[in-house]
């Protein structure tokens, strides 16, 4: 079993990771881009009101792998949980939110997105599962927007609140 990192770059050079052998992090917002995909989140909060910090923990696990029908590729599976605050869609009041996410993803070489069975593909099995498909482009995966993606997948676009409004100032 590998030793658990807790420094993880957004983006990650593919052939630095060694065939087969899988790579274990731990992060937490005191990590930069993990802290600034939180930022994002709540960047709609007044920034008068009162509210818990958010927090996000993600769990990842990459492992490079190859075959002959998907080549040299990297395989990304993660769990994220965080809580962070949204405004009511009505009053602006922040509202608690949590996300509870187990994530998979495969990158594929950039030479692989032009062939017709990736086209218009979204996901692809891998792995032994079905997983979603991203391509990296010069030796380089973009794991930030991985994860920022299957956040936003996930997040209640308008919050309300349950039943009546609790800022009695905006009515």
């Amino acid at each position: 079993m590998s030793k658990i990192q807790t420094s993880l770059e957004p983006t990650v050079t593919v052939p630095k990771y060694a065939l087969d052998i899988i790579e274990e992090y731990e992060l937490d917002k005191t990590t930069p881009w993990i802290n600034e995909l939180l930022v994002e989140l709540e960047e709609e909060n007044d920034d008068e009101a009162e509210f818990s910090p958010a927090d996000m923990i993600l769990k990842a696990q990459i492992s490079r792998k190859t075959n002959t029908l998907l080549k040299d590729y990297l395989v990304v599976k993660a769990q994220l949980k965080t809580h962070f605050h949204l405004p009511c869609g009505r009053c602006l009041y922040p509202l608690p939110q949590e996300l509870d996410l187990d994530l998979a993803a495969t990158f594929l070489h950039e030479t692989q997105e032009k062939l017709p069975e990736y086209i218009e593909a979204t996901t692809v099995y891998a792995d032994g599962q079905e997983m979603e498909l991203y391509f990296y482009h010069k030796g380089v995966a973009d794991i930030k927007e991985f994860i920022h993606e299957q956040i936003y997948i996930e997040v209640t676009p308008f919050p309300r609140c349950d039943g009546e409004c609790k800022n009695p100032v905006l009515f």
